[in-house]
């Protein structure tokens, strides 16, 4: 059965570039050709940060994430709710600071969805 035109579009992720070929395959070989045209792409992505650490490869108690400042208080929300967490005493004030945490991580939702202008945009899924 033949592949569909959009499945023979290709991208892979290779030294932080990516790569976009086309794919043509015969009875004997599959070979990759480069765009026959130039066209303006648009990543989105999420970026990880590292793990926080008390010293060595990480973001140590000097540094910040590399999240937007705004929202360094959703990470001291949970931090709260983890500590508290751990008593049966605490739990009142785990859900209360998870609650807190939760309405941040909403805000960053929306924040994320939204180009740095105000407007919003939908990330629809297109052939190559």
């Amino acid at each position: 059965m033949p592949r569909s035109d959009a499945l023979k579009n290709v991208w892979w992720l290779e030294r932080d570039k990516v790569g976009i070929a086309r794919q043509s395959d015969t009875d004997t070989e599959i070979t990759y050709a480069s765009p026959s045209e130039v066209k303006t792409i648009r990543l989105h992505i999420v970026k990880t940060d590292e793990d926080f650490v008390a010293s060595g490869s990480g973001i140590t108690l000097t540094e910040s994430p590399a999240i937007p400042e705004e929202f360094h208080e959703a990470l001291t929300y949970l931090v709260i709710a983890k500590g508290y967490e751990q008593t049966p005493a605490g739990m009142q004030q785990a859900i209360y600071f998870r609650n807190l945490w939760r309405e941040e991580i909403n805000e960053c939702k929306r924040y994320a969805n939204k180009g740095r202008d105000g407007s919003g945009y939908a990330i629809k899924p297109q052939s190559f």
